[in-house]
């Protein structure tokens, strides 16, 4: 997290425990309560320069024998997403704790926005979603979204690119993560 960033504040008031996943793309780390996702995030220590997916790697839920509901739902969540894409939409999406407010902020909107309307295959612009969200000028504030997006891959920030092109992701640290994820969903062209 760059020094502007703030520490995101909890997304709800239970406690939460961490889960670790095996995937293609290196360990994924969950953070949840019973009631729903509080953060998903590839492993820290990944960047372009160390990046190296293994196709091989399956997902996996490791080290956690009794786990929360929702937990099994992201573990089939994942396996599908890496696996056998063309049926994610047939998948349940893991509960996400923001998501059950009552009054959702900006950012929270946005997450929701994205997660809920552009699906695998698909990309929109940092200005489309502004728009979308009927807040055109917005565009600056949803790039921000976008860099404190606690549920990668399931929020699919990945998804969202500058009008010019590729646009950044997680900083610009992970551009051939960005990469890879859009390529998985058939997507070559990003604008």
């Amino acid at each position: 997290m760059s020094p502007k960033m703030k520490k995101p504040k909890p997304t709800c008031e239970r406690p939460e425990s961490e889960y670790r996943f095996s995937s293609p793309l290196g360990y994924i780390i969950v953070k949840a309560c019973d009631s729903g996702l509080h953060s998903t995030s590839l492993d820290g220590e990944l960047t372009d320069e160390n990046f190296t997916p293994n196709l091989r790697e399956g997902v996996k839920l490791l080290g956690s024998s009794k786990v929360p509901e929702v937990i099994k739902k992201c573990s089939i969540w994942f396996q599908t997403y890496f696996n056998d894409l063309k049926n994610i939409n047939s998948v349940e999406r893991p509960d996400i704790c923001v998501f059950k407010k009552s009054d959702l902020a900006f950012r929270e909107l946005v997450w929701k926005t994205l997660a809920d309307t552009v699906g695998p295959g698909e990309v929109i612009t940092y200005g489309a979603l502004a728009d979308r969200l009927k807040n055109p000028g917005a565009v600056r504030a949803v790039g921000s979204a976008m860099r404190n997006n606690p549920n990668g891959i399931i929020v699919p920030c990945h998804r969202v690119v500058r009008a010019s092109g590729l646009g950044l992701y997680h900083g610009g640290t992970r551009q051939s993560v960005k990469v890879w994820l859009l390529n998985h969903e058939g997507i070559t062209k990003y604008s």
